[in-house]
């Protein structure tokens, strides 16, 4: 038998390929969320009421049963034994199997801040979550997001439309660090305040205070103090991977896997967010944690679990997103080295970051007009050589205008 660990888009989409390709063996997924196979870029609009559950369910229960898969929800897998081909389940049951994929994904981290347990206090990472946090924004007054990241500001977004005054706490400099430098973050910054969201920079949360009803009633800051009855905390995810090192797979920050997907342990492959891999362009080890990456990361494991040999080929690191209505996209590498050349052009609230690296495109950020960045993305990806790299910041750029002919 085929047991899958996790019911996200690696997983769920594993299981499709091997119902596929092997429709002899029974494949059985195992999660311990209660809810059916959803999308989690989703969950900001259940918090805001724009979307329904049902509405972000991709693969409800039915769908599985009626392509040949056990879903088993509510199932916490408390140990995997590698060497004996089982997992035991947290009711004492144990499931053989012949090939194991782990895609567990990750899990928010929750800052070790006083207080943090609190009534009042959520993270958004699940559907049940969501659903929790949508109703305790119909009695919030005042509502402050720890982190300033993409989930941290999808949610203020959310939270800031069901009409909850909203303060985004960031202990970095600029919001969303990873992704802009510091003028397009005045640009999204700009946005956010435009759509009610307020943005505290340089600011870190010392301790969530309560009330005399042992609830939240505000936080208190490295400048001071804020009353608030909601709070979310987006401090970033860490990778699933407390079952495979207690099985003594190997580990690192993800779970270590070949270009096959396959971890230390004989018949166990790991993918998804908790499948550690090599980036393409800086060659350093890498949790990717984006959508298309666990997609097709379960698709190549489940091939190989089946026997059909499969690279797995790394991609570019890639987000393309909208912020308060303002569509952002970043490819590559965006910290550059003192070597390297920067070329940035802005007009009006659009803006273009290019990091070159002898001659060749090695990261870009667009802002607003994205236009051009699926072709900048196609320069980083085959390394093309740039002869003219002014042309890159033009808004009609096109390749030919990198060539001196």
């Amino acid at each position: 038998m085929y047991i899958i660990i996790g019911q996200g888009a690696a997983g769920t989409h594993a299981a499709m390929e091997l119902r596929r390709i092997d429709p002899g063996l029974p494949v059985t997924v195992l999660t311990d969320e209660a809810d059916s196979f959803y999308s989690r870029i989703d969950l900001p609009e259940v918090v805001a009421g724009s979307l329904s559950a049902e509405e972000c369910t991709l693969k409800a229960q039915e769908d599985f049963q009626a392509e040949g898969i056990v879903c088993r929800q509510g199932e916490t897998v408390v140990a995997i034994h590698p060497a004996e081909g089982f997992v035991e389940l947290a009711g004492g049951e144990k499931l053989a199997f012949r090939r194991l994929l782990i895609a567990s994904g990750s899990a928010p981290v929750k800052p070790p801040i006083p207080g943090i347990e609190s009534p009042g206090v959520h993270v958004l990472w699940t559907l049940e979550q969501a659903r929790r946090l949508a109703d305790a924004a119909n009695q919030s007054h005042q509502a402050i997001v720890l982190g300033a990241g993409l989930i941290g500001l999808k949610t203020a977004l959310a939270l800031a439309k069901r009409g909850v005054p909203v303060r985004v706490i960031e202990c970095m400099a600029r919001i969303l660090p990873k992704q802009l430098d510091e003028e397009a973050a005045t640009i999204v910054t700009a946005a956010l305040s435009a759509h009610g969201v307020e943005v505290m920079t340089n600011v870190s949360v010392k301790s969530f205070e309560q009330g005399t009803d042992g609830r939240l009633s505000r936080v208190l800051l490295s400048n001071g103090d804020l009353p608030c009855d909601l709070a979310v905390v987006a401090s970033g995810v860490r990778p699933n991977v407390t079952l495979a090192k207690a099985a003594g797979i190997e580990v690192r920050r993800g779970i270590t896997v070949d270009a096959c997907l396959r971890t230390s342990a004989p018949n166990v492959w790991a993918a998804g967010d908790v499948a550690e891999v090599t980036d393409l362009l800086s060659g350093e080890p890498v949790v990717p944690a984006a959508w298309p990456v666990a997609v097709s990361q379960g698709v190549a494991a489940a091939r190989n679990m089946a026997g059909i040999m499969m690279i797995w080929e790394p991609t570019i690191a890639m987000n393309s997103v909208e912020v308060a209505g303002v569509p952002l996209v970043s490819v590559g590498v965006l910290e550059a080295t003192p070597t390297d050349e920067i070329l940035i052009c802005r007009y009006g609230d659009n803006y273009r970051r290019v990091v070159l690296r002898d001659k060749k495109v090695r990261g870009m950020l667009c802002i607003g007009d994205i236009r051009s960045a699926g072709v900048l993305a196609g320069l980083i990806t085959r390394e093309i050589h740039c002869d003219n790299p002014e042309a890159l910041l033009s808004p009609r750029f096109c390749i030919g205008d990198l060539m001196n002919y």
